[in-house]
């Protein structure tokens, strides 16, 4: 049983945090948290990072790894979860990977390796969408920061070109200007049972507006000031994130408060709903609605059995 994965996926807000710790307790598990935001420190309240008292003694991995003007790629994470799981699995525990990273997610689910095919379907994508919710600059600014060489060569409006050097350094770490390779998706490397958290969509909404106001209340203008203050300039990666940009905004007095807090909501309810259309495309997810909360033991415990029962089969 331990060298099965768990791996639980959903929008933002759904309650992943909480059906993962009651599940790693039942089976003795460590969490890896697959999550594109989590991984830098100090960004805390805007990433709803999970605190020490809310892990229940759970050991978690892949949080709080790096600073926020440091670059990570996808296969950064890929490597090392997979010496993580490798541990996990040696001490006959079991691994859960939570998260709404998409890109993330596959990484460790399948095997990204090189190849002659032309393009990446979920590595595209993954850009495909980042460029339909920030715009051109986003992609353009990321690859400058990765591969100046390339962004010489490619012009930002070449959204396309844009996007295929930024998937060859997020699989394998290397610059698209220094490698003549392609990339591809091979077979799973794991055994892993998939599980999909949904929920009403007016419920997640109003879960992620109340969310964005604790959020306010608990000192995300406080935290993003501090970066700020510490140099880690709007222009990084990590500062373009969903909760920091329009705070920072708000600080430079291009917005009020009400208005950044708006566009914030605005942005996550975007974000749970491309996040949610990328799972959907895996045919291999279980979803399970926990849309009432008031029955979420309950649909922990139908988890529970849907796993045993996938494993015993």
């Amino acid at each position: 049983m331990n060298n099965i994965i768990i791996v639980l996926v959903g929008p933002t807000a759904v309650g992943k945090t909480y059906v993962s710790i009651e599940l790693a307790k039942l089976f003795n598990a460590e969490i890896i948290s697959a999550d594109s935001m989590q991984i830098y420190k100090g960004m805390d309240i805007g990433t709803a990072k999970i605190t020490e008292n809310e892990k229940q003694g759970i050991p978690h991995h892949m949080i709080d790894i790096i600073n926020p003007d440091e670059c990570y790629s996808v296969s950064d994470f890929k490597y090392e979860s997979e010496k993580i799981i490798d541990n996990i699995i040696a001490e006959n525990k079991m691994t859960n990977i939570v998260g709404g990273s998409g890109l993330y997610v596959n990484s460790l689910i399948y095997d990204l390796d090189f190849g002659n095919t032309k393009s990446d379907n979920e590595v595209r994508d993954y850009y495909t969408n980042m460029y339909h919710e920030h715009g051109e600059d986003i992609l353009y600014d990321k690859l400058k920061e990765i591969d100046p060489t390339a962004a010489d060569k490619i012009h930002k409006n070449n959204v396309k070109r844009v996007i295929r050097a930024l998937e060859v350094h997020a699989v394998t770490g290397k610059k698209f200007s220094d490698l003549s390779t392609d990339i591809r998706k091979k077979g799973n490397k794991y055994d892993y049972i998939l599980i999909g958290l949904s929920m009403d969509r007016k419920i997640l909404y109003e879960r992620i507006n109340n969310r964005v106001d604790k959020m306010i209340s608990d000192g995300l203008i406080a935290e993003v000031r501090k970066l700020v203050n510490k140099g880690y300039g709007k222009n990084l990666t990590s500062m373009k994130g969903i909760g920091y940009k329009e705070i920072i905004d708000y600080l430079e007095c291009n917005t009020t408060l009400e208005e950044a807090v708006d566009i914030l909501k605005r942005n996550t309810r975007r974000f749970a709903k491309r996040q949610f259309t990328w799972f959907l495309r895996d045919n291999t997810v279980k979803w399970f609605d926990i849309s009432s909360t008031k029955d979420i033991d309950s649909t922990v415990n139908d988890i529970y059995k849907y796993i045993l029962e996938t494993k015993n089969k």
